[in-house]
Formats: structure tokens, sequence, C-alpha cells
């Protein structure tokens, strides 16, 4: 069956926003939503713009069973804690408002996106955004299209449901979800340090 997804954004006061797919028209599993320039994914990146923030998305098969042993997302967080997240991006409490967000804000990452980087902090990396569409995308019948790697590097539960990124033949297949947990920024500068990482994600 179809696994639905919903993303969570923790503050460094362990506030918990929920943002629902739903909330900005677009489709619940990953590969659905997970393209660039799709308003509920650039809502997710307006809560973190120039705010570092904890980011996950959490998938409604990704509590059990709990793997440590497989799971990046499983390794961060005791299960009672993840559980806790868990209920709160799959339980019945509303998400954030699609009233808190201006026309820009879920506009924020498009096709035209140039100087502006997604920065794991805690990892010390970044994505250069321009450089990962230009690798990433693909044209079919004259439409570009390309995966946001924001809902694929976060992801909790990948695999275990149709409309996952679930084929491991699929490019950077084993970077889906190592960022799940981790503080993340979009932002137009780059930390000094940080090293850029590259990621191209594709589904054949």
């Amino acid at each position: 069956m179809g696994q639905y997804y919903a993303a969570i954004v923790i503050d460094a006061s362990r506030n918990v926003t929920k943002v629902e797919p739903g909330t900005f028209a677009s489709f619940g599993k990953l590969t659905e939503h997970s393209w660039v320039g799709n308003p509920f994914v650039n809502a997710v990146y307006s809560l973190i713009h120039n705010r570092p923030r904890k980011v996950a998305w959490i998938g409604d098969y990704s509590q059990d069973p709990y793997l440590p042993a497989e799971d990046t997302y499983a390794k961060v967080l005791p299960y009672d804690e993840y559980l806790a997240l868990f209920n709160i991006a799959q339980g019945d409490l509303s998400g954030i408002s699609r009233g808190m967000f201006f026309k820009d804000d879920l506009g924020i990452v498009d096709y035209d996106t140039k100087g502006f980087y997604l920065v794991n902090h805690d990892q010390s990396v970044f994505i250069d955004m321009e450089a990962y569409i230009q690798r990433s995308t693909v044209v079919e019948d004259e439409v570009a299209w390309c995966m946001d790697p924001l809902p694929l590097l976060t992801a909790c539960g990948n695999g275990r449901g149709g409309g996952d990124y679930r084929n491991e033949s699929y490019p950077c297949y084993g970077d889906v979800g190592t960022w799940a947990f981790s503080s993340v920024e979009c932002t137009e500068t780059v930390p000094a340090g940080y090293t850029e990482a590259i990621y191209c994600f594709k589904e054949d």
C-alpha cells in the first residue's frame, strides 16, 4: 500500500511545527510531492530560510518496525522520542495553515533558483541548489522535472510503501533519510569550512 508523509520542523526550543501536503494541494506519497517547485516542500523551505531547524519527513509506516541497525533516523532518536514525533506528524492534530505563508514563500525554490544553498549544520555540508537542479533535471516530452533533495534526505520510512523512492538502483538511494532530524537551513551564504555534498536523485 502507499505510504503517506507529513513534515515536521523543530526549533531550538523544541517546538514542533507540522506541515501537511494536503494543506498545499499536494499528494502525500514521497515521490508525488518531492519535486522542485512543489508548494508543500517550499512551505518547509520557507520555515528554515535563514533559520536552522531540525527537519524530518515522517511516513506513516516508519515507526513499525523501528530498526536502528538499518534506518538512519532510528539511530538518531530512542523509539519513545520518535513515537511522540510520529504521533504529531501522523496524528489528527492539524498542521500549519496555508494562510501563514505569502505567495513568494511557496515559490522560494524553483527551476530558476540561483545563489541558494541547502545546509546541514550537523554534518557541515551544503547543497548548491542551482548546481543540484542542473545535474538532476530530466526532460520528458519537453517538460522539465527535478526531484527535490529536502524531502528525500530527511525521509523516515522510505522503502516501506508505494510511492517511496524505493528502487535500490535509483541514484543516491542509500542517501535517503541521512539528514533526518539534522539541523537544516536554506540560505544565500555558505558557512565557512563546509563541504559541498553532491547528490542527484532521479527515478529511472
